[in-house]
């Protein structure tokens, strides 16, 4: 049965309570820049239950139907009542029944695995309510083709292990209230094992003589099926179905789209409304009128006060060390508005709200979404520095892989991103390159609201062909789509290191798929830099990476002056490739911008002696290791030509023991240390 928590508040304490509200709500939320709660919070006691998390006990099975009428049986029945979850397993759901936590824990590669579950008739009696409320099943993440049932019925069909989707399934919930009976939902998830074309980041193909995943080097044991968070949500019938946000520090406002669903049934006349508020203090609001032919709407709101102070109660949280009170940091309130940044990671709360019209009625607030904004900027002035909210910024980033050793791609636990964010930070990191894998809509929340740079990257294939530039550009526009509004997020990687394009320097038409990365990334998000192939041959790019694993010495003479830099070759390959979508040659160190120069990955060092695996270099002892990391990262930015760089790597992964953590996320080394060492790193000057 749903369990309902009654909000006591009184009537001076709505805002206050709401806002409270949606910060416990958000910390366990599966989608918490987007969350749906009543208009009053008063009333969360009273009526219906808007969200169900289906989490935990399913059926599995990793054996194939041996006969059609069997896998009709599994779709209309679920695996128990058809009799196969007996030679299958129970698994907990969302971990991978690869992981010691789905509690399988089974790395034999097959091609495809099956799921069931029940969902009691009390349950669905109560996310229905009455009239015309409709009830998604959202599946955060199924690696990598899933098929979804429920009563029998289809209800979606998707490709892409990375990001989610999405079915109304209020039609086949309807069969289930008509007989008082349990809805079945059935979930077929397919993953081939050693397809090099499907886009799958560090998950490894290659398995041992009894077809057991064989991770080695940098690569990792597989992740087949459900991954991610699975729940329903209850919507009104005309709703909103989606919300992006682009804020504009110049100007001080923030634009809003808003996605709608359901208008055709609706009365003629309705309007989109949107409020902002910065601490519980409202700033502004706009609305626009829609019609039932409407499926989209945009909307500016202005959110900067100009000439005003931060209230008092928001000044404390705007000091720093070295601006005294009154005073406020001009990196964190500058001219009436709040600057989103790793110091400061101040956001702005948006209401998005869905009102009816009708001719001659009374206005009905039918749907209420409440989001946030950080107003912050990326961009590259005229003299080539890297800058965030037009002030130069020296990105210091680790290499954050995404894994758990208990839990594979899945987080174990509902503060486990909190936890790598926390840990980075005390290390004196401000931000990660999240590598080779679209991590959870959670991680990307707690960034935005701990103030943590990320650098968005697609998990990539490994050979190239028609059927893979479909997979990857699909998949692709599905993440930009989705986390397009996270502060956090200051650069796109669609390629890493030529992966999926190992051709670049002899094939026009591996040169033109990535320049069209590149391009497509632009056209759907234009205030984003965009890598286009990190640390190794780029083709068109915003910025310049290179992974550099050598030792310091080496690290010093090719980072001493731009010229230098900008000779290197990685692997034997020039930073740029020929053609004629690429930049010109660097052979005279001349670009037509000149774009900022990171070194994205380098470092690297394991300890001897410690736990047992691989890693780029090896120190005698954690003495040892601080001072090359010191040696290393001093040689790196000497030369004052390196804007930015990235670590590798947060913490160790399976072999892999390079981390300045270990697996289960404790320092290895004094942090304090290691901070010391990048505090002394300043922006490039003027």
């Amino acid at each position: 049965m749903l369990k309902r928590q009654r909000v006591e508040i009184g009537e001076d304490d709505i805002a206050s309570a709401i806002r409270a509200t949606l910060q416990r709500l958000r910390k366990s939320h599966p989608r918490p820049r987007m969350v749906r709660m009543g208009a009053d919070p008063r009333h969360d006691d009273d009526g219906r239950i808007c969200q169900l998390n289906l989490n935990g006990d399913w059926a599995f099975s990793a054996e194939a139907p041996r006969t059609p009428e069997e896998r009709r049986d599994i779709i209309k029945l679920g695996l128990d009542r058809a009799g196969i979850a007996p030679r299958g397993a129970r698994i907990n759901v969302p971990f991978a029944h690869q992981t010691l936590l789905s509690s399988v824990h089974k790395t034999t590669a097959v091609p495809a695995v099956w799921y069931s579950k029940a969902i009691a008739y009390e349950d669905t009696a109560q996310l229905v309510g009455e009239g015309s409320q409709r009830v998604l099943l959202h599946f955060g993440a199924v690696d990598y083709e899933a098929r979804v049932w429920v009563n029998g019925c289809q209800v979606a069909h998707h490709i892409g292990g990375h990001v989610g989707f999405s079915a109304d399934i209020r039609a086949e919930l309807d069969i289930s209230l008509t007989s008082k009976e349990a809805a079945i939902v059935v979930v077929e998830a397919r993953d081939s094992p050693q397809d090099l074309r499907q886009p799958r980041g560090k998950q490894y193909w290659k398995q041992d003589e009894h077809g057991n995943a064989a991770p080695e080097s940098i690569f990792y044991t597989p992740t087949t099926g459900i991954w991610q968070t699975v729940w329903l949500e209850a919507v009104p019938g005309p709703h909103i179905s989606h919300v992006a946000t682009t804020p504009d520090i110049d100007s001080g406002t923030v634009r809003v789209d808003v996605d709608l669903q359901g208008l055709e049934h609706g009365p003629d006349r309705g309007w989109i409304k949107v409020e902002a508020s910065l601490h519980g203090y409202k700033c502004t609001s706009a609305a626009i009128a829609v019609s039932n032919e409407s499926s989209c709407c945009s909307l500016v709101v202005n959110v900067r006060s100009a000439g005003t102070q931060p209230s008092r109660s928001f000044r404390p949280s705007l000091y720093s060390k070295d601006v005294l009170p009154p005073e406020v940091h001009r990196d964190a309130w500058d001219d009436g508005l709040a600057l989103w940044s790793p110091e400061h990671p101040t956001l702005y709360d948006l209401t998005v709200s869905y009102t009816l019209d009708p001719e001659g009625g009374v206005p009905m607030l039918i749907d209420k979404i409440f989001t946030y904004v950080g107003m912050r900027k990326v961009s590259v002035d005229d003299s080539g520095r890297l800058c965030l909210n037009h002030r130069p910024y020296f990105q210091k980033l680790l290499l954050d892989q995404g894994y758990w050793p208990k839990s594979g791609m899945t987080a174990p636990s509902e503060d486990a991103f909190q936890v790598d964010i926390t840990r980075a930070k005390e290390l004196g990191f401000n931000g990660c390159r999240k590598h080779q894998k679209v991590e959870d809509p959670r991680f990307f929340f707690e960034a935005d609201r701990l103030g943590f740079l990320v650098w968005g990257e697609m998990a990539n294939a490994y050979e190239y062909s028609a059927k893979y530039v479909g997979r990857f550009i699909a998949e692709w526009m599905e993440v930009i789509r989705r986390d397009f509004s996270h502060p956090c997020i200051v650069a796109w990687v669609p390629v890493n290191e030529s992966w999926g394009v190992p051709a670049l320097g002899v094939s026009a038409q591996q040169r033109a798929h990535l320049a069209s990365l590149h391009h497509l990334t632009k056209s759907l998000d234009p205030t984003r830099p965009v890598v286009d192939n990190d640390g190794w041959e780029h083709v068109c790019t915003d910025l310049i990476t290179i992974h550099d694993y050598r030792p310091a010495a080496d690290l010093a003479a090719s980072y001493a002056d731009r010229a230098a830099a900008l000779r290197e070759k990685v692997l034997g390959h020039p930073i740029f490739v020929a053609g004629p979508t690429a930049a010109p040659s660097t052979s005279s160190s001349k670009l037509p911008l000149p774009l900022p120069i990171l070194v994205t990955e380098y470092g690297g060092l394991a300890v001897k002696g410690g736990a047992a695996g691989w890693g780029y270099s090896e120190a005698a002892d954690q003495a040892q290791f601080l001072d090359q990391f010191g040696q290393l990262t001093a040689a790196l930015v000497a030369g004052g030509v390196v804007q930015g760089f990235c670590y590798t790597q947060l913490a160790d992964v399976e072999q892999e023991v390079n981390g300045l953590l270990t697996a289960e996320r404790r320092h290895k080394l004094d942090p304090s240390a290691v901070k010391a060492i990048l505090d002394r790193i300043k922006p490039p000057s003027a």
